[in-house]
């Protein structure tokens, strides 16, 4: 229990322990990926042509006369548009330049998604509620060591709930039909499911469970009142409350307790639903009659509020952009270099090799005039 405590595994995601472990993972990626970046940047920023053995040395690489320099520049262009160095000794051509960035983006990406997750954790919270039908709160409660009352800011109301089962007894669907009301008055209803829950005020409510629990149909004077367990029925000083109810009491079937009050002293006595002699009692004048004992249905809601959700979903759409760029953006560079009496045309890929060389192969066969297109 002590250990528990101290490392609050009743809510672990809310530990300082594990809050300080997703800071430091932030800060190990966020130095790392700096520094890979600036290493990165610093090779970029290299726009130097490489010395002839080593264009010579590339796998793609051709040969040309110097007066096909111009139809090769005009060709090249359409495959590799943009032109990151141009000089004496020649030019250097440059397609999908951010394909290099795109490992950053999915760095960056999953910091923003650590950001997002730490706003829902210090200034999010989870909490529950349980509604009978017909059942009106304003308040719920955090889930923790101590169940805390949190104000909705609105009341919340169970008009319905229903549930549904397979033929094996397995529950199929349960759907709550829930009333916001503000100021006494109804704004609108909505149903909500498992997987469908209703968002409102900054709150998201969901359908988490559901079970039942006894209620008893008294007829107290001719008048029928129905009380759950720990409820209070009051009339004429006439106090009375159900505090126990089990559902067989040496075989005599289901019964309940009942507390009251005679001559100001609290006593109890029990009602045996299925004992004729032992379903009706005299108390404090009343003629008090045990009619039924009936199971309901109540539902069991999560209430979150989560400020990191947006943050979130921005960090998730930056890595699918950021995967898109990685694994689907063709990158390289052309080189064309300027030697004597003929220009030097080589290239290689930052990475899809294999679409470079396809597309190096048709700016070569273009020159040579073997290109069908």
């Amino acid at each position: 229990m002590k250990i528990i405590d101290f490392f609050q595994l009743y809510d672990i995601y809310h530990a300082p322990w594990f809050i300080g472990a997703i800071v430091f993972f932030a800060i190990n990626l966020t130095v790392c990926t700096l520094t890979r970046f600036l290493k990165k940047w610093k090779e970029v920023s290299r726009n130097n042509i490489p010395d002839e053995n080593t264009l010579y040395n590339m796998k793609l690489n051709f040969t040309l006369k110097k007066e096909k320099e111009d139809d090769a520049i005009s060709i090249i262009n359409k495959k590799f548009k943009k032109k990151v160095y141009e000089g004496e000794d020649g030019i250097i051509f440059e397609k999908g330049s951010f394909n290099r960035y795109g490992v950053f983006l999915i760095h960056m990406s999953i910091l923003i998604i650590l950001i997002g997750s730490l706003v829902g954790l210090i200034w999010g919270y989870k909490g529950f509620v349980v509604l009978s039908k017909g059942d009106l709160r304003e308040y719920f409660f955090l889930r923790g060591k101590e169940a805390k009352e949190v104000p909705f800011g609105f009341a919340l109301r169970c008009k319905d709930f229903n549930v549904s089962f397979y033929p094996n007894g397995a529950p199929k669907d349960y759907v709550t039909r829930l009333e916001i009301i503000e100021n006494n008055k109804v704004l609108f209803e909505r149903e909500i499911r498992v997987n469908n829950p209703l968002n409102y005020k900054g709150l998201n409510i969901y359908q988490s469970s559901y079970g039942t629990t006894p209620a008893f149909v008294f007829k107290i004077d001719h008048r029928e009142v129905v009380l759950k367990e720990y409820d209070e029925y009051e009339i004429e000083g006439f106090i009375m409350v159900p505090v126990r109810f089990e559902k067989a009491i040496h075989n005599f079937g289901p019964g309940v307790q009942v507390a009251f009050l005679e001559d100001g002293e609290p006593k109890t006595t029990w009602f045996l639903r299925d004992i004729p002699k032992m379903k009706e009692r005299e108390l404090e004048g009343k003629r008090v009659i045990l009619e039924d004992i009936r199971e309901e249905l109540w539902t069991g809601l999560e209430v979150t509020r989560d400020p990191g959700t947006g943050i979130v979903w921005t960090g998730f759409g930056l890595m699918l952009i950021g995967l898109y760029i990685n694994f689907f953006v063709v990158a390289g560079r052309l080189y064309i270099k300027r030697s004597n009496d003929v220009i030097i045309v080589a290239a290689s890929g930052i990475k899809h090799h294999e679409k470079i060389q396809i597309e190096f192969e048709k700016i070569k066969r273009s020159l040579n005039g073997t290109d069908p297109s």
